[in-house]
C-alpha cells in the first residue's frame, strides 16, 4: 500500500520513508493518541499534499472530534486522488449526513456499494439515511439486504423493526426487536424492552430507561420549542399556570422546575419565584434553558435521586411532559414531599389512562389514570387543590388529553 505519488512538481520524495510515517501515524491514531497522529499526517501531507491515505485518515480523524465540516472536506479530496476505495466513500457519506446534505450522502453510500456490492458499512449509512429521510420502505429494503450479510448484526434488526413500525405492521416490528434482544452484543436492551412493553408485549416497567430520555432530548433539544409549540400546539405550562395562580401565595418562592428542558414552563414560573432551579437529565435540553437566562441554577441529574438530595429546600415543585415518562409515580411522589417545605405545592401534567391506572401507548408515553393520582395522593397525606382535564397538545389531526394536577404537601 503506497502512501506517496510524485509531487505536481516533479520533485522526488522518500517513498519509503512516508510509509513507515504513515505506519507510525496510523498506529498513533488506533492507540487513541489523536494529536500525534495528526502531526504525523500532516507532516506527510506536507510533502506530499496528493497523498490518499494521509488524507483519508486525517479526515477520519477529525471526524471523531466531530469536526464533520473538515472530515467531509479532506476525505473529499482523498476521493478525488483516488475514486476507487470503497471505504472512503462510506466515510465520506458518514460526513456528508452528519452535515445534513443528503442527497450527496446517498450517492456517496451508492457509489461505495457499487465499488463493493454489500459492503456493510455503506448498507448501515444507507438504510440509516434513508430511515432519517423518512423512506421507511426503502430503508426496510436495506436493511433486509444488510442482514442477509450479517445476521447477528442486533442494531440492524432493532432497525428492521423500526421501518416496520414506521409502516405500522406492528407483529413484524414485534419480532423484529425480539430477535435483537438474542443477541448478548444488543446495545441498550432496556430500551428495546421499554419499546416492546409499550407495543403491548412484555411487563411494564417502573419507567423509561435513564439512556433513553438522555439520548431523545440530547438529539431533540435544539428543535425542541419550535417543534413543540409551532407544530404541537403545546400549552401544558400555561395550563399549569393557570391552575396554580389561585393557590401560590403573595411573596416570592423557591421553586423547583422539574424535567425543565429548555425552559418552557420556567418562563412561566419565573415571574413567581424568589429562586429558581431547573434540573434534567439530558445536557443539551439544559444548555438551551441556559440561553432563556431564566433560572439561578441548573442542575443535570435523575430527578428522584436529586430531590432526594434537597430535604425541605422548595415551596413549590412543578413538572410539565416529565410524568409521561415514569409509570409508577408513587417514588416521585414521595421524594418530591420530602423536597417540598410545610403544604408546599406539587403542580404537574400527565396524560390520561382510561382502561388500567397506569398505560404505557405506542408513542412510548405513559398515561395515568384519575383514580391512581388519587389513591397515591391520598397515601402521602396530599391534599388536591385542582385537578382539571386539558388539551395538553396537539399530534397529526387528534388531540392528546390529559390532566393538570395541584397537590399540596402535609403540614
Amino acid at each position: 500500500m503506497s502512501v506517496s505519488r510524485r509531487p505536481a512538481s516533479g520533485r522526488r520524495v522518500d517513498e519509503a520513508a512516508l510509509q513507515a510515517r504513515y505506519r507510525e501515524a496510523l498506529a498513533l491514531h488506533q492507540g487513541g493518541r489523536l494529536d500525534e497522529a495528526e502531526a504525523g499526517y500532516r507532516a506527510i501531507l506536507k510533502q506530499l499534499p496528493t497523498s490518499f491515505h494521509a488524507l483519508h485518515m486525517l479526515g477520519v480523524l477529525h471526524g471523531q472530534r466531530d469536526a464533520w465540516a473538515e472530515a467531509e472536506r479532506l476525505i473529499a479530496r482523498a476521493v478525488e486522488v483516488d475514486p476507487s476505495v470503497a471505504a472512503a466513500h462510506v466515510n465520506l457519506g458518514n460526513a456528508r449526513r452528519l452535515l445534513g446534505r443528503r442527497d450527496e450522502a446517498l450517492a456517496s453510500y451508492e457509489r461505495a456499494l457499487h465499488l463493493q456490492p454489500g459492503h456493510t458499512r455503506a448498507l448501515k449509512g444507507r438504510g440509516l439515511l434513508l430511515w432519517e429521510s423518512y423512506r421507511p420502505a426503502e430503508s426496510l429494503v436495506v436493511y433486509e439486504e444488510l442482514l442477509a450479510v450479517e445476521p447477528d448484526y442486533a442494531d440492524g434488526w432493532i432497525m428492521r423493526g423500526a421501518c416496520h413500525d414506521r409502516l405500522g405492521r406492528a407483529e413484524e416490528a414485534v419480532a423484529s426487536y425480539r430477535k435483537a434482544l438474542e443477541f448478548t452484543h444488543t446495545s441498550n436492551p432496556d430500551k428495546i424492552r421499554y419499546v416492546l412493553a409499550s407495543r403491548g408485549s412484555g411487563d411494564l416497567p417502573d419507567a423509561a430507561p435513564v439512556e433513553y430520555i438522555r439520548d431523545l432530548f440530547d438529539t431533540y433539544a435544539r428543535r425542541f420549542d419550535e417543534h413543540l409549540l409551532r407544530q404541537l400546539e403545546y400549552r401544558a405550562p400555561e395550563l399549569l399556570l393557570e391552575a396554580l395562580r389561585p393557590h401560590l401565595p403573595p411573596t416570592p418562592l423557591d421553586v423547583l422546575d422539574l424535567g425543565c428542558g429548555t425552559g418552557l414552563c420556567g418562563v412561566a414560573l419565573r415571574p413567581f419565584a424568589r429562586r429558581l432551579t431547573g434540573v434534567d437529565l439530558s445536557s443539551a435540553m439544559l444548555e438551551e434553558a441556559g440561553r432563556k437566562q431564566l433560572y439561578d441554577e441548573l442542575a443535570q441529574g435523575e430527578l428522584i435521586a436529586w430531590m432526594a438530595t434537597h430535604t425541605a429546600a422548595f415551596d413549590l415543585i412543578a413538572a410539565t411532559d416529565v410524568f409521561i415518562y415514569i409509570g409508577d409515580l408513587a417514588p416521585v411522589f414521595d421524594a418530591a414531599r420530602g423536597a417540598l417545605r410545610a403544604k408546599g405545592l406539587l403542580a404537574f401534567s400527565t396524560e390520561r389512562a382510561q382502561d388500567a391506572e397506569t398505560t404505557l401507548h405506542p408513542s412510548m408515553r405513559y398515561a395515568h389514570s384519575t383514580g391512581y393520582l388519587e389513591r397515591l395522593a391520598a397515601a402521602g397525606g396530599w391534599r388536591i387543590e385542582e385537578q382539571r382535564d386539558a388539551v395538553l397538545r396537539r399530534e397529526g389531526d387528534h388531540e392528546v388529553t390529559g390532566q393538570i394536577v395541584v397537590l399540596r404537601s402535609p403540614a
